[in-house]
């Protein structure tokens, strides 16, 4: 038993012996696959082409000539017809019919908050008499004011869109007349005969007093009215645009303007902007020129009086002088202070584009269609797209809009950038 004893032991060590040398023939084996599998993959995945990339993300270009002018209106000039104080009724930049109270011009210096009282009974005789028409005629009917106030608030809705001021500021006159007639019609007030005769009254107990005398300033044209004179308001006027020429625009000065709360007779004390439509004329050199053409709509913004961007349309390019050009674009659009401003700097926008926007050099045309490649799971694929504008170093690009299941390219897509030898299904690296 014991001799059986000790072979069991010898062949028990005999096995570990065994195991021992296995396992240290195993481990340089082990060692050596995992070299070969990461030598195959080092091997595959630096074959591929090294290639740059950049995002698809949504930008856009914008193309622009800044250039420094004058800002043309169709406007009437008011005078005083007395001398003394001068106060104005209307407010800056309120839109008034013909024949309304822009001002008064007071013998004598007087109380401000009676003036002030007087001025806006006036305002309140203005308002009656702008809104009485529509107010007379929806009288009797209640039903009616309601339905010409929703169709025209749906209207007021429509034109914002279209950025035209003049036609959002005349359907907002229109519901604020039928608002006034509504309010006449169902709430039981006075009606507008009722109101100005209180207002005259009180008016005329005002003035009674010979220490309030004075004359009035009436407006002669519906427009847009305006005390701010400049000294620019003759040479800037419509009637001058076929002056606008380089060598016009550089020699205008504006006339002196004497500031006072005195006036003299004679002397232009308002204005009234006789429509909403107004001119840009600006000098630019003559090599920027050649991006306008008469008829050419564009897009303009004045820095220095607003933020917004509006549409017009060239009306004219003068022939060069000296290396110098001047373009005149017409507007109707509306602008924050662009009935009172004359000297003005605007950005001239020949190109605006918008969509993906990538490098220029990242375009490709393969057999006959415009393209980028992207990279699709570690490989090069053709996405056929729309190209938008191109100011060769930036291209705005949408996806082609016919496609026959062909890539599309997607946001944030890695566009190749250098394209040289790129093919499509090439292993690609970054």
């Amino acid at each position: 038993m014991a001799d059986a004893a000790d072979n069991s032991n010898k062949r028990l060590k005999n096995r570990r012996k065994r195991s021992i040398k296995k396992g240290v023939f195993l481990i340089p084996k082990t060692v050596a696959v995992f070299a070969v599998v990461f030598l195959l993959i080092s091997v595959f995945f630096r074959s591929g082409s090294s290639v740059n990339t950049f995002a698809a993300l949504k930008g856009n270009i914008e193309e622009y000539v800044s250039s420094d002018g004058y800002i043309f209106r169709d406007q009437t000039l008011v005078e005083s017809p007395t001398d003394g104080y001068f106060e104005c009724v209307a407010d800056e930049g309120e839109r008034i019919v013909e024949g309304a109270t822009l001002a008064t011009v007071y013998k004598n210096k007087v109380d401000p908050a009676v003036t002030e009282e007087i001025a806006d009974i006036h305002k309140k005789i203005n308002a009656i008499e702008n809104d009485r028409v529509s107010a007379d005629v929806y009288s009797g009917s209640a039903v009616k004011i309601e339905v010409d106030i929703a169709d025209h608030a749906r209207s007021l809705s429509r034109v914002r869109s279209g950025g035209k001021f003049s036609d959002i500021q005349s359907e907002k006159d229109e519901i604020d007349g039928f608002i006034s007639a509504k309010q006449s019609s169902t709430e039981g007030g006075e009606t507008d005969e009722e109101r100005l005769g209180e207002l005259n009254a009180r008016l005329h107990s005002l003035e009674s007093s010979g220490e309030y005398s004075g004359e009035y300033i009436y407006s002669p044209t519906p427009g847009v009215f305006s005390s701010r004179i400049d000294g620019y308001e003759q040479e800037l006027n419509i009637s001058m645009l076929d002056n606008a020429t380089p060598s016009y625009l550089n020699s205008i000065k504006p006339s002196d303007v004497s500031a006072g709360e005195t006036v003299a007779a004679g002397e232009t004390v308002c204005k009234v902007i006789n429509n909403y439509e107004w001119y840009f004329a600006g000098v630019i050199t003559e090599k920027e020129a050649v991006n306008f053409s008469v008829g050419q709509s564009i897009n303009i913004k004045f820095y220095d009086l607003s933020d917004s961007i509006v549409s017009g349309t060239v009306t004219a390019i003068s022939r060069p002088e000296g290396g110098k050009a001047a373009v005149t674009v017409h507007s109707t659009a509306y602008v924050d202070s662009i009935y009172t401003a004359s000297k003005v700097s605007a950005e001239l926008f020949t190109e605006s584009a918008e969509g993906f926007k990538v490098p220029s050099e990242s375009l490709r045309v393969i057999d006959g269609r415009q393209g980028v490649y992207v990279v699709r799971l570690g490989v090069a694929r053709f996405a056929p797209v729309d190209l938008i504008y191109n100011n060769k170093e930036w291209a705005i690009i949408e996806p082609a809009q016919e496609n026959d299941g062909e890539i599309e390219l997607e946001i944030y897509d890695d566009v190749i950038v250098n394209t040289k030898g790129i093919e499509d299904g090439d292993v690609v690296r970054r």
